[in-house]
């Protein structure tokens, strides 16, 4: 069981963030910000230390590979089955022997805590160290991962069944593999400036229709674009000449808040932000990516019907009135309360 203290000294987290899908990486973020507000130490175990430094100045980090996701292919949805067995079943049938050489890194800082969103590795680490430890997700790998052994599948079921709490996201799968779940709002990261700062920076007029299309290279929109509509890609291509083509951003939240519309993947981190400003979006998903089909069936289920194909984009008419007739819901940020279940769990 958890247990509990005051934590009126210096408190330290030892924070894993999968290396499968910015997501993950984005509302963890997000909950580290709160967490060092309240002057807690926080060491964040990654491969993309680039982006957690430009994010979080500063803050300490540990290169390294947490876990293995699956292999997508070029358009940057849909999952290579073949690799995804191989290179994942690789890691599984490493998972002990890499957990033992965490538990020496887990030694040498003494955290207060662990939380893993949401590799399965560090909980074997945690244990034998006698910490704490926390799984924070909207999905886990053994809800997800189709095709591998059942003695695979029975690694990750252990490792998990080892967490001594799940705070369980919306927009995902049901975790069964966690013992004692707490279900919570989104966790997102807020925008750093108000809508209409953060327009003048895109170089977006006030009449202007702002479109967000965070989509790879591989999509394409051929349809007519009209003169009042100022498009930013972060990768997709535009029949149009009043169109900002830039690197995803670190706050990329703050575009969604400055945007009439998105057009996105089905990931997490793009949906919950979207859901949290309010911001109108379509999305397009493949139901063969677990995951996506998750969220998805989920935003079905709230009413919103937003998803394209990408043979959609082709002739998809972007104006105000198009845009006025999607549907959008406006969910709460718990961000700051589910920080504050994490500081209940440090001892």
């Amino acid at each position: 069981m958890i247990k509990y203290k005051d934590y009126h000294y210096l408190k330290k987290i030892l924070y894993y963030i999968t290396d499968h899908g910015m997501g993950h990486t984005t509302r963890s973020i997000a909950i580290i910000r709160e967490l060092i507000k309240e002057g807690i130490q926080v060491t964040v175990r990654n491969s993309n230390i680039d982006y957690l430094n430009k994010s979080l100045p500063n803050i300490n980090t540990i290169s390294g590979t947490t876990d293995v996701g699956p292999t997508i292919e070029k358009n940057g949805i849909s999952i290579n089955e073949n690799k995804t067995l191989e290179n994942i079943g690789k890691w599984i049938d490493s998972i002990r022997l890499t957990s033992e050489k965490e538990y020496k890194i887990i030694s040498n800082i003494k955290p207060n805590l662990i939380v893993s969103d949401i590799s399965a590795m560090p909980f074997f680490a945690a244990h034998k160290a006698q910490i704490n430890s926390v799984a924070l997700s909207n999905f886990s790998w053994t809800d997800v991962l189709t095709g591998f052994s059942n003695k695979q599948m029975g690694l990750l079921e252990e490792a998990y069944g080892l967490s001594d709490l799940a705070i369980q996201l919306p927009l995902g799968t049901q975790m069964k593999s966690f013992k004692n779940k707490k279900q919570v709002g989104l966790v997102c990261k807020k925008s750093t400036g108000s809508r209409k700062v953060i327009r003048k920076k895109l170089g977006v007029k006030d009449s202007d229709i702002c479109i967000f299309v965070n989509l790879p290279n591989h999509f394409m929109i051929k349809s007519k674009i009209p003169s009042n509509v100022k498009i930013i890609s972060t990768g997709a291509h535009i029949n149009s000449d009043n169109v900002k083509y830039i690197e995803p951003w670190i706050e990329g939240q703050n575009i969604i808040t400055a945007s009439d519309l998105v057009i996105c993947k089905c990931g997490y981190g793009m949906i919950s932000e979207c859901l949290t400003n309010g911001t109108p979006f379509l999305y397009i998903s493949d139901d063969n990516h677990l995951e996506q089909k998750a969220i998805s069936d989920q935003l079905d289920a709230m009413g919103l019907e937003n998803r394209i194909t990408e043979k959609d984009l082709e002739g998809l008419i972007l104006s105000k009135e198009s845009i006025s007739k999607i549907k959008v819901k406006k969910e709460n940020n718990v961000t700051e309360s589910v920080s504050n279940i994490l500081k209940e769990c440090i001892y």
